[in-house]
This record gives structure tokens, sequence and C-alpha cells, in this order.
């Protein structure tokens, strides 16, 4: 009888021994298959695009917050009769938002994905945006 049961040790023990084999196996081929995707995941993409962001008519005196996504571009108070803010493009797909102290009304523009001249004017609480290619 002892020898019986360490027969079935024995084979138990091969059993475990090749399935995990085979698991390090299937790990191995699916690792070097995707090693190609893995490696340029993590690099970042420059991109050689300009948005060159204008506030011309009807912000003078007023303050002003604007962000491109979730990133602050400019908060104060405009003083001039033209603001211009020179930006590089830094996503694939931007988002322009403005809000303003006097209504604290949030515009939002979705921003084609070359770059340009952005030219923002307000009427009332009207925020309307031009967009000029160079």
């Amino acid at each position: 009888m002892v020898r019986k049961a360490q027969n079935s040790n024995k084979q138990f023990l091969w059993g475990t021994a090749s399935l995990a084999f085979g698991v390090l196996c299937i790990v191995f081929i699916f690792v070097t298959l995707c090693y190609d995707k893995m490696k340029h995941s993590g690099e970042k993409h420059k991109f050689d695009d300009i948005y060159q962001i204008e506030l011309v008519k009807g912000f003078v005196g007023d303050s002003a917050i604007i962000y491109i996504n979730d990133s602050l571009l400019w908060q104060g108070v405009v003083n001039l009769d033209t603001l211009t803010l020179s930006i590089d493009r830094f996503a694939e797909q931007n988002m322009l938002m403005i809000s303003t102290g006097r209504n604290d009304i949030a515009s939002s523009f979705n921003l084609e994905n070359k770059g340009g001249r952005l030219v923002l004017r307000r009427q009332s609480a009207i925020i309307s945006l031009t967009t000029l290619e160079w």
C-alpha cells in the first residue's frame, strides 16, 4: 500500500510541474507578441501645431479664466483690447473652455486637430469663437 501512495504523489507532482511549465510558455508567447505594443504605448506624441488664442472684443476690465482640456492656461483681469496667448497642442483632441467673472457662465468650444488662430469675442453674455488657419 505504501508503494501506491508514492506513485500517486509522483504523478501529481509531474502533472503540476507540466501545467506550470505550460502556463509559463503561454505567458512568454503573449509577452513576445505584445512587446511592440507595450514599447510604443509609453511614448508621448509631440504635436507641432500651435493654438494662438486672442481675446479681442468685450473682455476689457473683466476677469477671465481660460482652460484647454483640464489645464489652466490663464486667469486674471483683461486690461488690454487684445490679449494673446500662444499654446502648443498637447493632446489628440482639445476643448477650449472660458469663463468670465461678470456673468460666471462657462463657454466651451471643440478645437480642430490642426492649430490656428482662435479669436474670441463677447457680446453681452455670449462668447463666440472664430477659427482662422495659418
